[in-house]
């Protein structure tokens, strides 16, 4: 509502101000009423949002059940330090153990000039305009220019080089003796090379062989596994295997061991059910009735809110179509409208069975032909994702509808404010009138005083 000058009469002595204030706030009571409908209908929306978000946990925590690979987790150990073992998601979910001893690891080829040197970097070691590097096991030969020939230019040429398969060093023999050193970039066997092209520091010598990294499996009829690094794939399906230093004879085998990581399966399974009772404690708190001192929920009574609550308790009571209760994998509801997950129960059951137990979750089939699978997490995914969804989600539609209604509302209500300020110019005009009617009533009648007295 809009406020003006003070026209407060002097001539009539009315606090016209304070009246004009007392029929503007009559005038404005339509105006008012819908601000209020607008701060209620921005707690209604906040509301939606509120469930909204709880929706889009519980999307989020069904979806990560729903990948298949999240139910081949697996966990590895190693019995020494000397090797690190590690696993990833796999198509299959290989369990067992492999035992070994650490024979080798991996080596660079490194060649050094020892038989030849410089009194300085600045020294020139090559009088060739390029150099080459053969790798010994391909043949393959990577050539590079050099226009700087001293030892300096020929390393900085080398190292600046992202082709050639080395690295140099200018290495210091003794006081005022230089020469350089070559190492392959790449650990193994296949990281031999020979070098061309340099011509002032006599032949080069392997400072250290290339050479690959190797377990040796078994006693009785023991046999090699060789990597050209420290890393080994694929042992078993989803295992890495880094050695880290050569089991000494005295030293026990190395035993790794790949386990199903029933744990980390059971976190996901406990993170879904939290994130349904979040949504249907949000939900609850929002749709509840006055009881008491205790107020009504911004959504009292809303039909669909109460249904969607209604659809995530069905998705657990109607179990996962035709193998049965949810029960049998440790997921129950209680009297309450809440779910439970009894960890020990599920673990059992993925233990004896973890195809069927998975299946519980990611179903093979649809028997009530809605598009959605008979899994728990499926039916989780297929129920939030329709609530969630940015545009056609129950829950986007209703928070889109709602702000569409503060904008009608809100244009709305500026149209009073027009409506206001024309109303309070002319009740202004009125009253500064008045005052002035009654100025010149007032200047009359002392006029006519005066005459009067003036005739007696």
């Amino acid at each position: 509502m809009v406020t003006g000058a003070s026209v407060d009469g002097l001539v009539s002595g009315m606090q016209t101000s304070s009246v004009i204030a007392g029929l503007m706030q009559v005038e404005a009571a339509p105006q008012t009423a819908l601000k209020a409908k607008v701060s209620t209908q921005q707690k209604v929306i906040s509301s939606y949002q509120s469930i909204n978000t709880k929706m889009g946990g519980l999307l989020t925590a069904a979806k990560a059940l729903n990948d298949p690979t999240a139910w081949k987790g697996a966990t590895a150990t190693s019995s020494s330090d000397s090797v690190l073992a590690t696993t990833s998601a796999t198509s299959s979910n290989q369990t067992g153990s492999v035992t070994f001893k650490v024979k080798s690891l991996a080596a660079a080829e490194s060649r050094i000039f020892s038989a030849g040197s410089v009194g300085a970097t600045s020294d020139s070691i090559t009088s060739s305009s390029n150099i080459s590097i053969t790798n010994t096991a391909s043949g393959e030969v990577k050539n590079l220019p050099i226009t700087d020939g001293t030892l300096k230019g020929v390393v900085d040429a080398i190292n600046a080089s992202t082709d050639l398969p080395v690295k140099a060093t200018a290495i210091q023999l003794a006081p005022g003796k230089y020469t350089l050193q070559l190492t392959s970039k790449d650990t193994g066997a296949a990281s031999a090379f020979s070098i061309g092209g340099i011509d002032g520091l006599g032949a080069d010598v392997a400072a250290t062989e290339g050479s690959d990294a190797v377990l040796t499996v078994g006693t009785t009829n023991a046999f090699e596994i060789s990597s050209s690094s420290n890393t080994f794939k694929g042992l078993m399906d989803g295992l890495t295997v880094t050695a880290k230093s050569v089991t000494k004879d005295t030293d026990p085998a190395v035993t790794v061991g790949v386990s199903s990581d029933t744990d980390g399966i059971a976190a996901k399974v406990q993170a879904m059910v939290d994130a349904a009772n979040g949504a249907l404690s949000e939900i609850g708190a929002q749709t509840k009735n006055a009881s008491g001192a205790v107020p009504a929920g911004q959504l009292a009574g809303n039909s669909s809110m109460q249904q969607l609550a209604s659809t995530i308790l069905q998705t657990v009571s109607g179990g996962a179509g035709n193998l049965g209760s949810l029960k049998d994998v440790g997921i129950e509801l209680t009297r309450d409208g809440q779910l439970t997950f009894d960890k020990t129960k599920f673990v059992s059951a993925l233990n004896a069975d973890p195809a069927k137990t998975q299946s519980y979750f990611n179903g093979a089939t649809d028997t009530d032909g809605d598009g959605i699978k008979d899994g728990f997490a499926d039916k989780m995914v297929g129920m939030a994702n329709k609530a969630t969804m940015s545009s056609t989600g129950t829950l986007a539609q209703l928070i889109t509808s709602g702000n569409n209604n503060i904008t009608d509302l809100n244009d709305r209500i500026s149209d009073w404010d027009v409506r206001l300020q024309q109303r309070q110019a002319t009740l202004q005009k009125q009253f500064t009138a008045m005052e002035t009617a009654l100025g010149s009533m007032k200047n009359q009648s002392s006029w006519l005083a005066g005459q009067l007295s003036s005739l007696g």
